[in-house]
């Protein structure tokens, strides 16, 4: 395991000159944060693919800009508008699968929507098998003010769906939905595929790694008690750190938490 990070540390920068940046800065891990429609075809999703095997990074997972409207779409009550949604995704899991990329974050719908759970569940589900076709896993994001935010509901989603559901773990999420990053590790471990890893002090609680008082040491050993293989990204604002350096030096101290 290396430590990654996501290209949308440097939002709103374009998403090509943010990915170079993280090439630029050595890191050979990333997830891509697509930020408009034009990324994910023609021109710049081809200079995104140069830049990728010019730093030689590996693309482990897209992040769709779409996420806001995903309770509207996947999870509101008219059906037809379901199925124009999944025909878009599409577009997602080709980008993801032209660039090697295993795996698509959802957000999911926020907490407000009604829709029971089975039906989110399965709704979700379709998700997940449109992407499989692409050789991707849909992997929901554990997001504050989102049905995700909660570990009861991931695991309530996990017992229903076996082995067709991942979690995308992001420390940022947990802190501000006043859960704890260890319950979703009870809870799902084994199905944790991505985690998106922050740090908090003195009221900030979305800055560099190792920079304030998360106790990733025991997180990451809780990973590892279920079997975990996949990345941990560093994701930041951009107002979260001064400069890039903050984010090279966080990335070193976190491979030797890996090390141990």
């Amino acid at each position: 395991m290396k430590t990654g990070m996501s290209s949308a540390c440097f939002y709103p920068l374009e998403t090509e000159k943010s990915i170079r940046k993280c090439g630029e800065m050595g890191f050979k891990n990333i997830e891509i944060f697509v930020n408009s429609y034009c990324e994910l075809n023609g021109t710049i999703r081809d200079e995104i693919k140069d830049i990728c095997d010019y730093y030689g990074m590996k693309v482990c997972s897209v992040h769709p800009f779409t996420s806001f409207a995903e309770s509207f779409v996947f999870f509101g009550s008219y059906s037809r508008r379901i199925d124009d949604g999944i025909e878009f995704y599409k577009n997602y899991f080709e980008f993801a699968s032209f660039l090697g990329a295993g795996l698509i974050n959802l957000h999911g719908a926020k907490t407000l929507y009604t829709v029971d759970n089975e039906e989110y569940f399965d709704r979700y589900a379709r998700l997940y098998e449109a992407g499989r076709y692409f050789g991707v896993t849909v992997s929901q994001e554990n997001v504050v003010d989102y049905r995700s935010q909660s570990p009861v509901f991931i695991k309530r989603m996990s017992d229903y769906l076996g082995d067709n559901f991942a979690l995308t773990l992001d420390l940022k999420q947990c802190r501000r939905a006043g859960e704890k990053a260890l319950d979703f590790i009870d809870a799902v471990g084994e199905k944790i595929k991505a985690v998106h890893i922050s740090d908090f002090a003195n009221g900030k609680d979305c800055i560099p790694p190792l920079e304030g008082n998360e106790d990733f040491k025991t997180i990451v050993n809780a990973l590892k008690s279920k079997g975990y293989s996949g990345e941990f990204l560093i994701e930041l604002y951009s107002n979260g750190f001064e400069n890039e350096a903050q984010i090279v030096t966080a990335a070193e101290k976190f491979d030797k938490i890996l090390l141990e």
